[in-house]
């Protein structure tokens, strides 16, 4: 009777430890794959650029003062 015991005890932690190690990798592996298609989507270098001017700024520009070392 321990014998069987012992055996079903054995095989429920063999099983166990298989699905664990089998649902890691699979883990591991999806977030591998998918790792760089969220990091592109969040990524600013993506983002569609302003076409429009913004003309306050451009004045502003414009209108500073240059300083320069020559005398």
């Amino acid at each position: 009777m321990k014998k069987n015991k012992i055996v079903g005890y054995f095989l429920f932690i063999s099983i166990f430890s298989f699905l664990s190690i089998f649902v890691y990798l699979v883990q591991k592996s999806y977030i591998n794959l998918m790792g760089p298609i969220t990091q592109t989507k969040t990524s600013n270098l993506t983002k569609p650029i302003d076409p429009n001017l913004d003309i306050e700024t451009i004045n502003l520009i414009e209108q500073r003062k240059e300083y320069s070392l020559d005398q």
